[in-house]
């Protein structure tokens, strides 16, 4: 008993010379961690700055790309401490604005960014113009949809507080959400910067005692999120019985994103129901093509395809091994 004691005290010790996990420096510091799009390639991708100070640490000031796709991110370049520091005494003298300070500053403070950006293909890009007084932007859907006219806007979110991008044909409607910018104080931003199909929110927050400010860039790929809508759509006609007017909201949600699996098993569910027996193979083929375990999840026992399980080709799509029982119901 007495050695466990003992080993509990030198654990204990042990525990107590750690380092503490928030530095004792960072007491009372401010927290700074900006991001600035400094420029767009055609297809989407972003050349963004990024200022961080945080943890008592010094300060620093990076060029990364961040991909269109969600692919990892790139560090092209690194600015010297001198110019980190004069960045981060910048944008503390300018934190409580409520607009994003950063690029501004770095074409100030570290034109070298600006410069290697415009190199490599990142062409500056002003944010785009919303609607005069909302956070509303007016956009075109995808051109194989119908080009439908869509909006884009900024609502707040009450709990927990939070600025979310949605998507809407209709601006009374709720939409579908596209990115969720938490916040921790007030409201930084909005601005929407949009090319080659992708829309970059640039938002965050600010607060004091001490002085806390984040504001970063959050992508939405807007193909998938209009395929996403029509869907939404699609479950609401199909739902309520309206078969011709859900296959034709499936039908745009494919248009808009040919990959989207739900689309397109939607698609093939409503044409099953409809007595399009070689088009809902075709649809259904083509979602098992992207994502076969999600298709047998959502098909292995859909009553929508009862007409289609005797085929071979069918039940090999929705992972069935066998011909369903005769009156026999498939278990929920």
């Amino acid at each position: 008993m007495r050695r466990l004691a003992l080993l509990g005290c030198v654990l204990a010790c042990a525990e107590w010379r750690m380092p503490p996990t928030f530095p004792e420096r960072a007491a009372g510091r401010p927290v700074l961690h900006e991001q600035a799009l400094l420029g767009l390639s055609p297809q989407g991708d972003a050349a963004v700055a990024e200022l961080l100070e945080a943890d008592g640490a010094q300060p620093r000031l990076a060029l990364l790309v961040f991909d269109r796709a969600g692919g990892a991110t790139r560090a092209l370049l690194e600015a010297s401490l001198e110019s980190a520091r004069a960045a981060s005494r910048e944008l503390q003298a300018a934190a409580r604005g409520p607009a994003p300070a950063l690029a501004a500053i770095v074409a100030a403070r570290w034109p070298e960014a600006f410069v290697r950006a415009a190199q490599l293909g990142y062409a500056p890009r002003p944010p785009s113009d919303p609607e005069p007084g909302r956070a509303v932007w007016h956009i075109e859907g995808a051109a194989e949809a119908g080009a439908l006219p869509l909006a884009l806007r900024v609502s707040p979110a009450a709990e927990p507080p939070a600025l979310l991008l949605l998507l809407s044909d209709r601006l009374g409607d709720e939409g579908v959400e596209l990115g969720r910018v938490l916040l921790t104080g007030d409201v930084v931003g909005p601005q929407l910067f949009l090319q080659g199909g992708v829309a970059w929110l640039l938002a965050g927050s600010v607060g004091a005692n001490p002085l806390r400010r984040t504001v970063g860039l959050h992508r939405a790929l807007l193909d998938r999120s209009e395929a996403q809508l029509h869907n939404a759509h699609g479950l609401q006609d199909y739902a309520a019985g309206e078969l011709d007017a859900a296959r034709r909201e499936f039908g745009r949600s494919i248009a808009a994103d040919p990959s989207y699996v739900d689309g397109l098993y939607n698609a093939a569910a409503a044409a099953a129901l409809t007595d399009r027996a070689e088009e809902a193979v075709n649809m259904l083929a083509r979602a098992a093509a992207v994502d076969p375990a999600r298709v047998q999840v959502l098909g292995r026992n859909d009553e929508d395809f009862k007409s289609l399980r005797r085929r071979p080709d069918v039940r090999a799509l929705l992972g069935l091994r066998r011909p369903p029982p005769e009156g026999v119901a498939p278990p929920p």
